[in-house]
């Protein structure tokens, strides 16, 4: 039987993105973290698609309110479109749409300046040619800041594959599934809110109890108002540390991708220390000393690092 309604578009957008812009690197880190039933990308299409709550856009929306939709960005030239699919009637409201578009731009970093970036990282010789050259890169951001802080505690330690194993369980157990006439393959789920985290036994998709527990801490402050992301960052920063188990690569972690700190740099990370010698990786004091004649711009020679070996 039919859906007594069919999905239709309840908001689209356009932006423009300063060039050089390399879209295809930026998609090509999204594509290897690519969350089942969550996000589906494609590279050679130049095409990211992922799940979203609108709900929980709305403040004081409850958890469990409707408003499931999916998200459609194509980038052609130097612009981008999004198109978002729901089964609510209408479009969206004037502030949700100024959200999604917030959200999009923070999402693939739309308001660089590829000269600024270009100029501080004139001094990194480390970065200068090829596929490592600073030209049009961008941070790949957070479409929701709770979502990125969740995919960093349970990347702590283990393999970007093992992460976004565990990230795919916890959609699996946790995530609010799409209406059947939303649903299409690797697109079925939305990612669980705060008080979602929260109240689940994260022990149950494969977490130690430490890591369990630093993740159920952090789902319940920012349920409960004590933790907001997108507050200032420095005291972001100040209250991760404070949640034991959530360390300083993570902080950083979250920091670039999330908060927007450009100038973020989790030097401890294996994969940029094996970036710069892969035999002899240089320890997190080095790299760190290293990385200081790349401020301000430090996030984006981490993904430079990264890309050099191999995705992070």
């Amino acid at each position: 039987m039919l859906p007594p309604w069919m999905p239709h578009v309840v908001c689209s957008l356009e932006a423009s993105c300063r060039q050089p812009f390399d879209v295809r690197g930026l998609l090509e880190f999204f594509a290897v973290r690519a969350l089942p039933g969550v996000e589906v990308v494609d590279v050679e299409r130049l095409l990211y698609c992922r799940t979203i709550d609108l709900a929980r856009m709305s403040p004081g929306a409850a958890e469990g309110s409707p408003g499931l939709g999916v998200l459609r960005v194509e980038f052609g030239g130097s612009r981008l479109s999004a198109e978002i699919h729901g089964a609510a009637s209408g479009r969206l409201e004037s502030h949700l749409e100024e959200d999604v578009e917030r959200r999009l731009r923070r999402l693939f970093d739309v308001d660089a300046n590829p000269g600024v970036i270009r100029s501080g990282l004139r001094r990194a010789s480390e970065l200068a040619s090829g596929r490592e050259s600073p030209a049009g890169v961008r941070i790949p951001g957070a479409w929701c800041r709770f979502e990125t802080a969740v995919r960093a505690v349970l990347g702590q330690q283990i393999s970007v594959a093992g992460a976004r194993t565990l990230a795919g369980r916890l959609v699996a157990a946790a995530g609010r599934e799409l209406p059947a006439g939303l649903r299409e393959p690797g697109l079925e789920r939305t990612f669980p809110g705060p008080g979602k985290v929260a109240s689940l036994d994260l022990r149950t998709i494969g977490l130690p109890g430490s890591r369990a527990r630093a993740l159920g801490d952090l789902a319940s402050e920012v349920a409960a108002g004590a933790l907001r992301l997108d507050a200032d960052p420095h005291e972001v920063r100040r209250r991760l540390l404070d949640i034991k188990g959530i360390g300083p690569w993570t902080v950083e972690y979250i920091a670039m991708r999330a908060l927007g700190d450009r100038d973020a740099f989790p030097a401890s990370d294996l994969g940029l220390r094996k970036a710069i010698d892969r035999e002899q990786p240089p320890g997190a004091a080095e790299l760190e000393a290293m990385a200081e004649a790349w401020r301000p711009m430090r996030a984006y020679a981490a993904i430079l690092l990264w890309r050099r070996a191999g995705g992070g």
